[in-house]
């Protein structure tokens, strides 16, 4: 999967004006890591995509909204943006984003490797791939 390539929507609507507008069907939303999970979670399901912003490295929890969003059974787009490192991807991925934007100054280049590059984990996650021992 390229996180990379995911095709833009053409409109994204804040996630505060989205709920004023009615909350219709197929749009795009944007996400603030301090979002109320308890008003998102039911409504989500309507959405093509949702982005989550992080709004800085030590910000972890655009990682609990995607768990979250997939747990919940939501099958669009999530989209990491944002303060979004290439290190950070890997595990992004794991928690259920499927698209990233990285940051000005990351070298995309580099994602094809490090994506992959951790093949043991310690915990479950939306990729089916579970913790280490609990295989075979």
């Amino acid at each position: 999967m390229d996180l990379l390539k995911k095709p833009l929507p053409n409109q994204v609507t804040d996630f505060t004006d989205w709920l004023a507008a009615g909350a219709p069907a197929g749009e795009a939303i944007k996400v603030n890591s301090d979002v109320d999970m308890g008003t998102l979670l039911p409504i989500a399901l309507v959405c093509s995509e949702v982005q989550v912003d992080f709004p800085m490295f030590a910000d972890g929890r655009g990682f609990s909204i995607a768990r979250l969003l997939r747990r919940e059974g939501f099958t669009g787009v999530i989209r990491a943006v944002g303060d979004v490192a290439v290190d950070r991807v890997s595990y992004m991925q794991r928690v259920g984003f499927d698209a990233v934007e990285l940051k000005e100054g990351e070298q995309a280049d580099l994602l094809p490797q490090l994506v992959n590059r951790i093949q043991v984990h310690y915990q479950n996650s939306s990729d089916g791939c579970g913790p280490v021992y609990k295989a075979g």
